[in-house]
């Protein structure tokens, strides 16, 4: 197996995938790889604008400042926005990317909301054209100092 050179890291502004961020970056400093943050915008997310041109930076800025602010990044990163499906357009990026690894975090569902819901990170897993590293979300969850109320507050959610 070769190193790493591009990570590709899916972000939902969730608790588990900042973990499944940082846990990327200590990755990448050891291999010295590129990070991609990929955050897929449903459809039920669009914000009050005309278009996804008009959404996409202020969605990367907002990002981008909740990552420094709370000092969640440790080395430069890249952040791509997609629109539609989550798994469909992580896998899409990672071929796009051309990346060699995916980081995510599970979220934990199991039982009936797993098979209404589904699991991205199974679907990424089944579909990716590269390895997938998937973590469990309650292991991590000491390893970062954010909560979900912390990032609610950040994005202006509350």
């Amino acid at each position: 197996m070769k190193p790493p050179k591009h990570i590709l890291v899916p972000v939902d502004m969730s608790v588990f995938s900042i973990t499944a961020l940082q846990y990327a970056q200590d990755i990448a400093e050891l291999f010295e790889a590129d990070v991609t943050i990929v955050h897929v915008a449903e459809n039920g997310e669009k914000e009050k604008t005309r278009s996804h041109s008009d959404a996409d930076p202020r969605l990367k800025s907002t990002i981008a400042h909740l990552l420094m602010d709370r000092n969640l990044v440790t080395r430069s990163v890249t952040i791509e926005i997609r629109h539609g499906s989550p798994a469909q357009e992580i896998v899409k990026a990672s071929r796009d990317l051309n990346t060699d690894l995916v980081v995510m975090c599970t979220h934990g569902r199991s039982g009936l909301s797993h098979m209404l819901m589904g699991s991205v990170a199974e679907k990424v897993v089944r579909t990716a054209a590269c390895p997938v590293l998937t973590l469990k979300p309650d292991e991590f969850r000491e390893l970062i100092n954010v909560t979900d109320e912390d990032i609610k507050e950040s994005l202006h959610l509350s």
